[in-house]
C-alpha cells in the first residue's frame, strides 16, 4: 500500500461509506451490504487534511456529517482526501473521523489514490487531477509508484482552477486581455486591484477564491485569448508533471492517461488540444471518482 494510505481495524464486509474530499467540498456515498444499492449520497464543506485546522475539520464532521449518519450502521469507511499525504496527517484525520463516524475499519488515502483506483481499477496508468488544485501520479495497479510534487497554487498546481484564476486576474490587471473581457469582468465582479490584493494576500489561503473565477473563464472561452490561456496552462501541467513519468521503459504509447476533476471536464476541448500538442492520448476524463470507486470497492467485496 502506498504511503498515502493508512488503515485501522479488522476489515469486515458490510455497509461501505466512501468519501471523496476536495478543498471545496466532500461527497459522501453509502452503499448497502452488497455494495449495490445507494443508501445515502450527500455533500458537505471540503477541507485539506494537511492545511485545514483540526478545529475546522471537527466542526465539519460534527455539524455536517454526523447528523446524516446517525443510524447508518457503517462497517467500512474509505476516505480519500486532498492533503492526505500519509504518516501523521492520515493518522490524525483517522482519529477525527473515528470520533464522529463509528466504523469497524477505516482507510484514509490521498485523492490521487482515489483518482487512480477510479480511472484504472487494478490496471496501470497515469492518474491526473484537475480541480481546485492539480496532481498526478504513476499507478501500477496497486499503488502510486511515482508522483511529481504538485507544490500548491503558489509554487505549482499547473492547470488547476486556482492557477487558471490566478492567470486570469494577473492578465486582466496587467492589461494583457482585450477590453471586452475586462469590461465583462468588471460588470460581473466589481473588484479593484486593492480588493484583489486584499483577498489574495491578507485573507489566508486564497486557492478557492481564485478558482471561483473559473465559471467566468468558461463563459469567455470563445475568446481566443482565454482559450489560449487555458490550453497553455494545461500544456504546462503536462510538461512539468506528466512527462516526468516517461523514463526508462515507460512511454506514452503503453501508459494510459486519465483525468479526474471539474476543471478537466469543463475545459475538455482545451485539455484534449493540449494533450495532442504534447503527443499524449487520453483514455478517460471524468468529473468525479465516485462511480469508479464504487465499482472498485464492489469488486473488493465480491
Amino acid at each position: 500500500m502506498s504511503d498515502s494510505a493508512s488503515t485501522r481495524g479488522d476489515r469486515p464486509s458490510g455497509k461501505i461509506l466512501i468519501a471523496d474530499c476536495g478543498s471545496t467540498k466532500v461527497r459522501w456515498v453509502l452503499l448497502d451490504t452488497c455494495g449495490k444499492i445507494l443508501l445515502l449520497d450527500f455533500e458537505t464543506t471540503g477541507f485539506n487534511a494537511a492545511v485545514t485546522s483540526p478545529e475546522e475539520i471537527r466542526r465539519i464532521l460534527r455539524n455536517e456529517v454526523a447528523p446524516k449518519l446517525q443510524s447508518a450502521d457503517i462497517d467500512t469507511l474509505h476516505f480519500y482526501g486532498a492533503g492526505c499525504i500519509g504518516g501523521d496527517v492520515n493518522w490524525r484525520l483517522m482519529d477525527m473521523l473515528a470520533e464522529y463516524i463509528p466504523a469497524y475499519w477505516i482507510e484514509v488515502a490521498s485523492d490521487l489514490v482515489a483518482a487512480a483506483r477510479a480511472l484504472f481499477g487494478r490496471g496501470r496508468g497515469i492518474a491526473c487531477i484537475l480541480g481546485t488544485g492539480s496532481n498526478s501520479g504513476l499507478y501500477d495497479g496497486r499503488e502510486i509508484v511515482a508522483n511529481t510534487p504538485p507544490l500548491g497554487y503558489i509554487l505549482g498546481d499547473e492547470g488547476s482552477g486556482a492557477v487558471l484564476g490566478r492567470r486570469l486576474i494577473g492578465d486582466l490587471f496587467k492589461g494583457l486581455l482585450p477590453a471586452e473581457i475586462v469590461r465583462d469582468f468588471e460588470d460581473e465582479y466589481h473588484l479593484s486591484k486593492a480588493d484583489v490584493i486584499n483577498m489574495v494576500y491578507r485573507h489566508g489561503p486564497s486557492n478557492r477564491w481564485l478558482a471561483s473565477f473559473c465559471p467566468f473563464i468558461s463563459a469567455q472561452i470563445g475568446h481566443p485569448e482565454i482559450a489560449a490561456l487555458v490550453t497553455e496552462e494545461f500544456r504546462r501541467f503536462l510538461q512539468r508533471n506528466v512527462r516526468r513519468y516517461f523514463t526508462g521503459t515507460a512511454s506514452p504509447a503503453d501508459t494510459p492517461l486519465g483525468f479526474i476533476g471539474t476543471i478537466a471536464v469543463v475545459f475538455k476541448p482545451q485539455l484534449l488540444d493540449a494533450c495532442t500538442c504534447e503527443g499524449l492520448t487520453v483514455k478517460t476524463i471524468n468529473r468525479s471518482p465516485i462511480h469508479g470507486l464504487k465499482n472498485y470497492h464492489l469488486c473488493q467485496q465480491a
